[in-house]
């Protein structure tokens, strides 16, 4: 079947529909950008409580994923659900998170205050794009602090309140 070109002007409004269009007529570089496609998804999901009095930062024991990129262009997409955030004993206190790569901080969520002693069990999402480089192995793991020492903690309840971390590659 042969190709022929209708000058734009020439076409009644609606008249080319997507399913008129051939699978094959249209790629990706001619539509003018790359679909990143995903090459790896890895998670984990912490399911006990953990906490922290401490004033400095601490890993989250169980928040921890190693992925290792198979292109210095690659991305790593990674997604941070920190669920069931309560205070033990404070209202003015606050709990600090932060994303880590190796020993390098991506991202930092602070002073998720609590505003009452009951058991309020906030939720914190992080979602971060890295672009590490690297074809080495990169560990991104998870830290929390207290900003006024009281016992803060995380996975407060139990059930659905599970807090994971998920990395994916994304392939230039």
């Amino acid at each position: 079947m042969s190709k022929t070109t209708i000058p734009a002007g020439g076409l009644a409004t609606d008249s080319v529909t997507t399913a008129k269009i051939a699978d094959s007529a249209v790629t990706a570089a001619k539509a003018g950008f790359s679909a990143g496609k995903i090459a790896q998804v890895l998670g984990v999901q912490k399911t006990d409580k953990a906490s922290t009095s401490s004033t400095s930062y601490a890993d989250i024991s169980g928040l921890s994923q190693a992925i290792t990129p198979s292109a210095t262009s690659s991305k790593i997409l990674i997604m941070v659900s920190i669920k069931g955030i309560a205070s033990d004993n404070s209202t003015t206190d606050a709990l600090n998170l932060r994303l880590m790569r190796d020993s390098t901080q991506l991202s930092e969520a602070a002073g998720i205050t609590f505003g009452s002693t009951e058991q309020d069990n906030q939720s914190c999402p992080i979602v971060f794009l890295d672009s590490p480089s690297s074809t080495s192995e990169l560990t991104y793991h998870m830290e929390f602090k207290s900003r006024l020492s009281n016992s803060s903690s995380i996975n407060n309840t139990s059930g659905d309140d599970d807090s994971e971390l998920v990395v994916m590659e994304v392939l230039a």
